[in-house]
């Protein structure tokens, strides 16, 4: 069945990733991100349910077919002869056209009027008597040669202005109002509800359409507007027309309370104002600006930047007095009253801060709204000295948040959001070869079998055989029921490398070979090797090698291991043990056929239709191809041009090659193979998977070298005593600074695991610099700048290399064995420490007689009394067995002649160098320096 992705599904309703996963959530459906998916029946059961809830309600009223509705005001319809004026009407055209209404907030209730469109009627102007009822109203024909009444500038008019010709419309004489009866087709009813109308309403009509413009309220009057064309032919949305109203020139009204209070002048009946939208200045919404004066003058009218049309919105904003009509003469006065500032305070269900794993303070302090120095000041009084730019744990941010009242939540970057998803039946697994990793101590022939091995199942002459590089091959074995079966051998660098893998949780091995000596039985490494296949819960099977021997022992091999819950087979225990003879080929059929029962208890299956991914057996970089990793598949199928991505690497797979240095296009699962395509080495046991596309890949390795970095960034800074006692101590301490250049990056991590091992209390080693390949020019000026050793394993110096090495005084040593490396490195801590200066008394002599040589001063004439006086000794003068003096031998005679050494019972002659204070009866001391190696432990 297909499926759908949340941010189509976001797409399609027209919401955002976010809003949708939150509906989504809402709504309890289990959605972890945009990328997740949803079957098409739950995708059309969402739509749907979306909608329904977004649909409105209720259907916005229908204008009506015909008629006009007239609400009578209930105030201010006096005429100025104190007879109420009456309400206006049009005859109703034929179409109907669209009306937008809003409602504006005077402070006193307005008559509406919602004329429809028809031919071109004229006014009908009907006031009543005050206590008259209401009558029918007629609207009968035009009269132009009759002049217009005035009427009263408080009271509703609706005046249109001339269809075509000049001539002014003639209103119909007042006539009573009464209530409309048996009125004929085409004469709407006005209809008057005795309850409080609402407020006001500002009708814009439609282009086209007879021109009938709402009533404004304005400060102190009241104004017609209509949409109109500016020639009067049809209106524009645009623009409007106002026409003012007389006023009784004897006195102007008094002002109304509340906010539409305060009048200005009128202008005479038939006067006619265009005005245009557009925007006003800040604070000020829109504007009406009149555009009647320049048009008069054939100037051209002020430039408008940018003119709207007359929306819902701009009605809106008209009607709350954002927009206003302005008047000539007069200066412009906002109607908007400044509001003084009101301070709100964020909900409480807002104040929520999600991160990942660390938060910079700048960034904490700028979505709190707090000053950067106030959370550096809160985290110094918690003991932790940190930067605006150094990122702080979850724990640390939580605890800052929680002080100013807000949440912390911890997303995490799921990653697989990014991997394809796979819908796994049973019947698309299949059997898969198992893993064996062959383990044992040095020299117990664990080489010499695999080797073995490989003679009896390759086939001879073939170009390239198995290459030792590679770490895995497979071979091809006769199974229990005849037929042909594969066997996955890991040619792992050593325990310690297995250790890794199993550390990472790359569950690579199925079975574990131990092999063991039978003529040394066994070793510590065995031990180990042990509990680490008893940590990683894998089969083992043991070996006992060298049985052609003859001090062989194998009971004994057998004794040794039933101490450590290994126990075979014929004494009533679980383990398989096999001897075997790696020189004479003698029983490894019997462990083939050991490993391939074991691995049909296991029940190795895997999916070979889902997309591949498996573990890095090892990396490096070969000139001409780049980065090769060397992969073992586990699950699925990898195919050439797959994207892939292991730890902080990605990229897509150009080649692949198997053992024997063939290009292959597949690799089913079980089976080993170089990829070739990445953008570096990746370290060796980090996971693989192949995902959607080459973005996805580089996204997730972005982010974990992101994640790399925080991590390194956000060490603890915090000190205390003992810190600072501590880090007094380390300076005390040398460090020798190592850069490690290797073949391939199993052999880099089993180097550096090995170097960081050899640090002691007295010398520390760091490597500052690890990389796969030849040693450059580049470690060379690194060494230098560092004064660090560079150690090549297995690799050589490029051209430039060496003469930098020599200019800048760096030693490069080159390695092929990994304890010559380990030794050398252990010398040359060694050589840090400063050497151990020793006294070693070699004899005394005690002054007898004192003699005045000239040019050599006074000579002790002396009988050694224990031990020798050597040339060379250095010598301290004893008087009452306190030191006197420390100095050389300037003389050493006896009688005439210069020699070398008196031993004990001669007498002979001893002068001192640059001392002549001697006095009978002093004791001289010949003593020795001596160096001593100094020690690391």
């Amino acid at each position: 069945m297909a499926k759908k992705r949340v941010y189509e599904l976001a797409k399609d309703l027209g919401l955002s990733n976010k809003e949708m996963v939150d509906w989504l959530k809402a709504h309890e459906y289990d959605v972890k991100s945009h990328s997740s998916s949803l079957e098409d029946d739950q995708a059309l059961a969402v739509t749907e349910k979306f909608r329904g809830e977004r649909s409105p309600r209720a259907a916005a009223p229908k204008p009506p077919a015909s008629g006009v509705v007239l609400r009578r005001k209930k105030a201010d319809t006096l005429g100025p002869d104190g007879q109420p004026l009456g309400e206006h009407f049009e005859p109703p055209p034929p179409p109907p056209p669209p009306v937008v209404e809003v409602r504006a907030e005077p402070p006193a209730p307005a008559p509406e009027i919602r004329p429809e469109p028809a031919r071109p009627p004229e006014p009908v102007v009907a006031p009543p008597p005050a206590a008259a009822p209401p009558a029918q109203a007629v609207a009968p024909a035009p009269e132009p040669e009759q002049k217009p009444e005035p009427a009263v500038s408080a009271a509703p008019v609706f005046v249109p202005p001339p269809p075509a010709a000049p001539a002014r419309p003639e209103p119909v004489k007042p006539a009573q109002q009464s209530h409309v009866s048996n009125v004929p087709a085409g004469v709407p009813k006005v209809a008057a509800k005795p309850a409080p109308p609402p407020p006001p309403r500002i009708a814009a009509r439609a282009p086209g359409a007879q021109p009938s413009g709402p009533i404004i309220r304005g400060p102190g009057g009241t104004q017609s507007v209509q949409v109109a064309d500016p020639a009067g032919a049809r209106p524009t949305a645009t623009r409007a027309v106002v026409l003012s109203r007389p006023l009784i020139p004897i006195a102007r009204p008094p002002p109304r309370p509340g906010p539409g209070g305060g009048g200005f002048r009128p202008r005479p009946v038939g006067e006619v104002r265009e005005l245009a939208v557009v925007s006003g200045g800040p604070g000020r919404g829109r504007e009406f600006i009149d555009v009647t004066k320049d048009k008069q003058k054939g100037k051209k009218g002020p430039r408008v930047e940018k003119v709207e049309s007359l929306s819902k919105q701009d009605l809106i904003e008209l009607a709350k007095q954002r927009a206003y009509v302005p008047v000539r003469g007069h200066k412009k006065r906002s109607t908007k009253k400044g509001k003084q500032t009101e301070i709100t305070e964020m909900a409480e269900h807002k104040k929520v801060i999600r991160l990942e794993e660390t938060i910079t303070v700048a960034e904490l302090s700028q979505t709190m709204g707090v000053k950067s120095s106030d959370l550096i000041r809160k985290l110094m009084t918690n003991g932790k000295m940190v930067t605006v730019n150094q990122p702080v744990d979850f724990d640390t941010a939580s605890v800052l948040a929680l002080d100013h009242g807000w949440k912390v939540e911890k997303t995490g970057f799921e990653i697989v959001d990014y991997l394809p998803e796979v819908e796994e039946k049973p019947e698309d697994f299949q059997s898969r070869p198992p893993v064996v990793t062959i383990m044992g101590h040095v020299d117990h022939g664990k080489t010499s079998l695999l080797d073995a091995i490989r003679k009896a199942h390759v086939a001879e002459g073939e170009a390239g055989g198995i290459t030792q590089h590679i770490g895995a091959y497979s071979v091809e074995v006769v199974g229990s029921d005849g037929g042909e079966a594969n066997i996955t051998f890991l040619d792992t660098p050593g325990h310690e490398a297995f250790t890794a893998m199993r550390a990472r949780g790359a569950n690579v091995t199925d079975i574990a070979v131990l092999v063991i000596a039978a003529d040394d039985g066994v070793m510590p490494q065995t031990v180990e090797s042990i509990n680490h296949a008893k940590a990683a819960e894998v089969v083992i099977v043991v070996a006992i090698n060298k049985i052609d021997k003859p001090e062989a022992q194998p009971d004994r091999i057998k004794q040794q291991l039933s101490e450590y819950a290994l126990v075979p087979e014929e004494w009533g225990g679980d383990t398989m043990m096999i001897p075997v003879s790696a020189r004479t080929g003698e029983g490894l059929e019997k462990l083939l056929e050991a490993i391939l029962l074991q691995a049909e208890v296991l029940e190795l299956k895997a999916n070979p239709r889902r997309p591949a991914k498996g573990v890095v057996v090892e990396a490096k970089l070969e000139k001409g191809r780049g980065p090769v990793a060397t992969v073992l598949v586990q699950d699925g199928t990898l195919h050439v041009g797959d994207p892939i991505v292991t730890g902080i690497h990605s990229g897509h797979v150009r080649a692949m090659m198997n053992e024997h240095g063939e290009q292959v296009d597949d690799v089913p699962p079980g089976f080993p193979v170089e990829v070739l395509g990445l953008d570096g080495a990746p370290v060796a046991g980090d996971d693989f998977n192949v995902v959607e596309d080459e973005v996805a890949a580089a996204t997730i390795a972005q982010h974990r070298a992101l994640k790399a970095r925080e991590k390194d960034l956000s060490k603890n800074t915090k000190l205390s005593l003992d810190d600072l006692l501590a880090k007094g101590k380390k300076d005390e301490t040398k460090t020798l600074k190592v850069i490690v250049k290797a073949d391939v990056q199993g052999s880099v991590e089993a180097l550096k695991t090995a170097l960081t091992r050899l640090a002691t209390p007295k010398v520390g080693v760091d490597v500052i610099h690890s990389g796969v390949g030849n040693v450059t020019e580049s470690d060379v000026m690194l060494g230098a700048a560092s004064k660090a050793l560079v150690v090549g394993f297995n690799v050589k110096s490029e051209s430039g290399a060496d003469e930098s090495a020599s200019s800048e005084g760096v030693q490069i040593k080159h390695y092929s064995i990994i304890y010559e490396a380990l030794d050398d490195v252990k010398l040359a801590m060694e050589g840090l420490l400063d050497a151990i200066i020793r006294e070693k008394v070699v004899g005394h002599a005690k002054v007898q007689q004192l003699f005045n040589v000239p040019k050599l001063g006074t000579i002790a004439g002396s009988s050694v009394t224990d031990g020798k006086v050597t040339r060379t000794a250095m010598v301290r003068l004893l008087r009452d067995t306190k030191p006197i003096f420390t100095g050389k031998i300037a003389s050493l005679r006896r009688f005439k002649d210069d020699v070398k050494e008196v031993d004990k019972g001669f007498e002979c002659g001893i002068g001192i160098e640059n001392f002549n204070d001697l006095k009978e009866g002093d004791i001289i001391e010949a003593y020795e320096l001596e160096t001593i190696r100094p020690s690391l432990t």
